[in-house]
This record gives structure tokens, sequence and C-alpha cells, in this order.
């Protein structure tokens, strides 16, 4: 049951993580009717507006709640994995209950912080910059295989 479970949770995980097809932009895509908002650009050459950000986060926080649902009902949970699922779907559930201004301001700072330049759009270099950013703040990568984002391939 305990495999079961990894497994699930690693194909929630690779499907959060994996980005989309890259030939196809998202005027190419059939909307979905659970989701008809535009993507995050999974090539290198989009850039990403605000208003792609903000429709991004708010299917992401809707996803990562039901999957957390999901794992919470799990019978098997260990205490303290049960613990930091409460604490992970506490924060999802208290981000989609603010108020749409208020998650708009938030949604406006991060891009801000993302859009160096301030010219209402995301690059790939200020994603690749806001990427590495991130990754030193959070410690992954701090091996010496790390790679600055000017020498990684797109993915």
């Amino acid at each position: 049951m305990k495999w079961m479970l990894f497994a699930a949770s690693a194909a929630i995980a690779a499907g959060l993580w994996l980005p989309g097809p890259v030939t196809m932009s998202y005027a190419a895509q059939p909307a979905a009717p659970a989701e008809t908002a535009a993507p995050l650009p999974a090539t290198g050459e989009d850039k990403i507006t605000f208003d792609q950000y903000r429709e991004w986060r708010l299917r992401f926080i809707e996803r990562r709640q039901t999957q957390l649902a999901a794992q919470l009902a799990a019978a098997e949970l260990q205490p303290r994995q049960r613990a930091r699922l409460d604490q992970t779907k506490a924060y999802y559930d208290w981000f989609a209950g603010l108020s749409d201004a208020e998650r708009d301001r938030r949604f406006r700072e991060r891009f801000d912080q993302m859009d160096s330049n301030h010219d209402g759009v995301v690059d790939p270099a200020e994603r690749a910059a806001w990427h590495d950013k991130q990754r030193a703040f959070f410690g992954r990568g701090r091996t010496a295989a790390a790679e600055p984002a000017a020498a990684r391939q797109p993915r």
C-alpha cells in the first residue's frame, strides 16, 4: 500500500513539474472544459504576461488542493506525513480563500519580482534568472554539477 501511495505521489509530482508539449502554442491548443486559461509557455521563446501568470497560479492552486485532499485521504499516513500535508493544505486553502484583489496583489508582487526590466512580460532570460534565484534560496542545486541558467538547454 505504501508503494502505491508513493507511486501515485510520484505521478502527481511528475505531472506538475514536467512541461507540456513544447511545439504547441497556446492559441493552437484546444480548450479543455476545466482548463480554459492560458498555460505558462513551455518553450524558451515565449514570454509570460501577468494574465497568463495569474491564470496559471489559480489553476495550480486548484490542482494542488485536489492532490493534497487525495493524499490526506490515504489510510496509511504516518503522523509526520499527515501533519506536513495538513500544513501544506492549510496554506493552499488560505490562499484560495483570499479576496480576488488581495490574491492579485500578491501575484502582481511576485510577477514584478520576476519581471526584472518591468516591461510587463517575463522573457526566457528573466524566467531562468528567477529559477536560479529560487533554487539558491531553497537550497536546490548547491552541488558542483549545478549550472547557471544560461548554460542549460531548454526543456
